[in-house]
């Protein structure tokens, strides 16, 4: 008999009618494989669309599929290897990858999995109207083809299957509708800044519905357990993650009725055959059925069988408990994500949360004693249910008037149309960053991509003195246009449509945001005096300009000679290299040298913004390169060959004021490290913070090295039975894992003496675990490969990671004992080269 007695069907709180007149659309779904929530989220929204309209062609497509198969294989093993086996690694892993994608201007510069080129082409064959994905990978793909300009005219929309934020309000930013699981989700996405039109609480859709008092006795029955005594369901994913035996023996002791207990152990046999032979070992009134991988109904089955279900905290899983309605403990299996989704169940009082196997046995007594505690869980997940709108998304996908706006042809011209909220945008700016004075060097632009950009490679530089922004206006003419220089505002600096004055050039000297990239200094506490001494060294220039004893030269007084000159009057003088031997100012040299002048003064705040070329601008110069200086040849020359990376100076912005292709709002986004965009800092549920990526492969190492210790090797040496077998072979194999993620994290840091060590020692741990035959596990072998690991820590905890030190500090300070002598001798050379040009 089917475990399930009740068909399963998706639930709405919303119903719509199906409409024979909507036109027949083709609607692609992406998923992954790596986890069956995905899968089910895109198979229940298919089945809602169909439901709406019949005659809709529905793909589900695996994202994974695109990837390498080797990689791929290797891929979801090696997931599954850190997240279970490693648990420090996997949770500074997974914070690293958030703070990254907080901290980076584009997401198009996140490393990925699914090569653009290979999703753009399907999607090209497919030719589909409407795009969706239940995976944020995916998701993020989608959004940065669409960055690129491509995919402008399909609608893009994401469910996001997880409870946390990370930085994924950006990639909402990139498509048309993000669809979030809860309420909470949907207020951070706006706190990050997300257009409210572009998230919708549509919670998760599942294909499941609650469950009854009376219908959780019949599937218990169905399932042959008693319908009368309470059940506990143990479930720790496909994986089977989790000590079920420590579960259980907590649970024994801490319930003293009756007690019926399903452990669902997916994958993993190993756990089967331990739980079976406990079977036989537990008091009778303790009843203990052991499954393997289950089919999802019969899963979703043993959920609405329980009292209580004590699992891990997938995102699927979850909703479809919730929904069911059964009082839920989490484990701390897997960190990371899982660990963020457990702290919003526990903060919307839907589960409580166990950190070990003794609280989870407190708890599972709690919930059965306490009405009132049972009760308050119950309501909690009934409102989640009630808040459940799979229409919302099969509405998106349908409806036509959902289609995206794709950039007017007007859109960043000359008197076309302007990127929208640029006060709005400017003010938050100024009341988050506020300066009186702000310098502004933008990048070289031109009509085509090229390399080197060869109307004007070097750039432009501009100084805003308060409200007025003052730039050299290189093809001023006296008898046309009275303004050497332009006074102007920052927001018709940046984001103008309309010509201030007779001889201004479209986004090269006005308007630079629809055609190139600008980095803006700004400085806060320069004195009054000091700002009035460079408007007068202004109004200085402009009558020179006009008495014709001044004018714009390409090499004798250009852009940065301006500039320099206006801040020299106010006391922030400082000569470049090229500019004291009577070579051309640059634009980039003068900016660096102007900041560092600037940073000597402990009485100024300085902070780097970036100004993002807005994407979809119709703008004839449109194609941005980094400035180039002919006095830094090879900082330029690695601008000139390079497009991935960033140049140190991109590197230090922590605020870009930014557009989206098909969005023609203003945003500003705070690049800052942090975990989420919208910086809400929760409460974590597990006390101490991530460790740094260093601290937590030391961790985990020790961790291994503790179990070894535990270990006699007399038992190693009469290892009997492939579980014994296996199970030491997965702790061989972590202890390998951890060495090359340490070895290869040492030389990614530039740690070369001691990295050069590290991967000497490495090597030879490869060697002895070579020796080491996985079918007898030799003793005599397996002493060795011990000995050379525990060698391995040794020189990881001791030279590399010294108590008190981080391994920034010790780069830092390696870097400055080497390179600190050769700047002192250069600087002194050069004070005395100059010294002698000025007698």
């Amino acid at each position: 008999m089917s475990p399930n007695p009740q068909p399963a069907r998706v639930t709405s709180q919303q119903g719509m009618k199906m409409d024979a007149s909507l036109p027949p659309k083709k609607i692609v779904i992406f998923y992954s494989s790596i986890g069956y929530g995905h899968i089910s989220a895109a198979q229940a929204i298919r089945a809602e669309i169909h439901r709406q309209s019949r005659n809709t062609e529905v793909v589900l497509q695996d994202i994974r599929a695109f990837m390498h198969p080797l990689w791929r294989r290797v891929d979801e093993r090696l997931y599954w290897f850190v997240a279970s086996n490693l648990p420090e690694c996997f949770e500074s892993l997974f914070d690293a990858m958030q703070t990254r994608g907080n901290r980076i201007p584009s997401l198009s510069m996140m490393p990925t999995d699914y090569p653009e080129g290979k999703v753009h082409a399907y999607l090209t064959q497919q030719a589909p109207d409407v795009i969706l994905s239940t995976h944020y990978g995916a998701a993020q793909v989608l959004g940065t083809l669409r960055e690129k300009g491509f995919l402008a005219n399909r609608r893009i929309g994401w469910l996001h299957t997880d409870f946390f934020e990370g930085y994924f309000p950006r990639i909402s930013k990139l498509i048309d509708r993000t669809f979030l699981a809860h309420p909470e989700l949907e207020s951070r996405w706006l706190a990050a800044g997300v257009p409210p039109d572009k998230v919708i609480t549509s919670g998760m859709p599942v294909q499941v519905e609650a469950v009854s008092a009376v219908a959780r006795q019949d599937i218990r029955a169905c399932i042959g357990l008693s319908p009368d005594i309470p059940t506990l369901t143990l479930a720790g994913g496909k994986e089977g993650r989790g000590d079920y035996v420590d579960f259980i023996y907590s649970v024994m002791r801490h319930v003293p009725c009756s007690l019926q207990i399903i452990a669902a152990c997916g994958a993993n046999a190993s756990l089967r055959a331990r739980l079976k032979e406990l079977r036989g070992s537990l008091p009778s009134r303790l009843t203990l059925k052991v499954v393997g991988l289950v089919p999802r109904s019969d899963m979703t089955a043993y959920m609405g069988a329980a009292d209580v279900l004590i699992t891990k905290a997938g995102g699927l899983t979850l909703a479809e408990a919730f929904t069911i309605g059964v009082p839920t403990i989490l484990l701390d299996v897997i960190s990371g994500h899982e660990r963020e989704n457990a702290a919003l169940f526990v903060r919307q009082g839907l589960a409580s949360f166990a950190g070990n196997a003794e609280d989870a046995g407190r708890l599972v007594e709690e919930i059965l004693s306490d009405p009132v505690r049972r009760e308050e869980i119950l309501t909690a997940q009934r409102q989640y249910r009630e808040r459940t709108n799979i229409v919302s998304i099969a509405r998106f996908a349908l409806d036509d008037a959902e289609d995206p706006v794709y950039p007017l042809p007007t859109y960043g011209v000359e008197d076309g149309a302007p990127v929208l909220g640029i006060d709005a945008a400017l003010a938050r700016l100024d009341a988050e960053s506020s300066a009186e004075v702000e310098l502004l060097l933008s990048y070289a632009t031109s009509q085509t991509p090229e390399r080197i950009v060869r109307e004007n490679p070097f750039g432009h530089l501009a100084i805003r003195i308060e409200g007025v922004v003052y730039s050299a206006n290189y093809i001023a003419d006296p008898s046309v246009d009275p303004n050497f220089l332009q006074h102007v505002s920052l927001a018709d600096y940046l984001y103008g449509v309309t010509r201030p004055s007779p001889s201004q050039v479209h986004t090269n000297t006005y308007g630079m945001a629809y055609g190139r990239e600008t980095l803006g200094l700004r400085v806060r506490g320069v004195p009054p005096e000091s700002r009035a001494a460079m408007v007068a060294e202004a109004r200085r220039q402009e009558g020179a300009f006009r008495d014709g004893s001044l004018q714009w030269h390409r090499s004798d007084f250009n852009c940065a000679d301006v500039v320099a000159q206006m801040l020299a009057a106010g006391g922030y003088g400082r000569r470049s290299l090229g500019n004291r031997i009577g070579l051309p100012s640059m634009p980039l040299d003068v900016f660096e040298g102007i900041r560092a002048r600037f940073e000597e003064d402990p009485s100024l705040q300085e902070e780097l913004i970036a100004y993002r070329l807005l994407p979809g601008t119709q703008a004839p110069y449109r194609f941005s390169r980094f400035p180039l200086s002919m006095w830094q040849p090879l900082r330029s020359m690695a601008r000139v060959l390079s497009d991935a990376s960033r140049d140190e100076l991109e590197q230090a912005t922590t605020r870009q004021v930014t557009g989206y292709f098909s969005d023609s709002r203003l945003y500003v986004e705070d690049l800052r490290a942090c975990r989420s965009a919208s910086g809400t800092e929760d409460i974590p549920l597990v006390e101490r913070p991530p460790l740094a990526l260093e601290e937590a492969i030391l961790a985990d190492l020790r961790r291994v090295l503790a179990v070894y210790l535990e270990l006699p090797f007399q038992r190693i040496g009469r290892l009997e039975g492939r579980p014994a077998i296996k199970g030491f072979d997965a702790l061989v194999n972590r202890g390998l894992e951890l060495a090359r993620l340490a070895t290869e994290h040492a030389e990614d840091g530039l740690l070369r003496l001691r990295a050069d060590r590290l991967r000497a020692l490495f090597n030879r741990l490869v060697e002895d675990y070579g020796q080491i035959d996985p079918q007898r596990f030799e003793l005599r072998h397996v002493q060795v490969y011990l000995a050379q690991l525990r060698a391995f820590e040794s020189v990881l905890g001791r030279e590399l990671l010294p108590p008190g030190a981080s391994w920034t500090d010790r780069v830092r300070t390696s870097l400055h004992v080497w390179w600190r002598p050769k700047v002192v001798f250069a600087r002194r050379v050069a004070q005395v080269y100059f010294r002698k040009r000025e007698k």
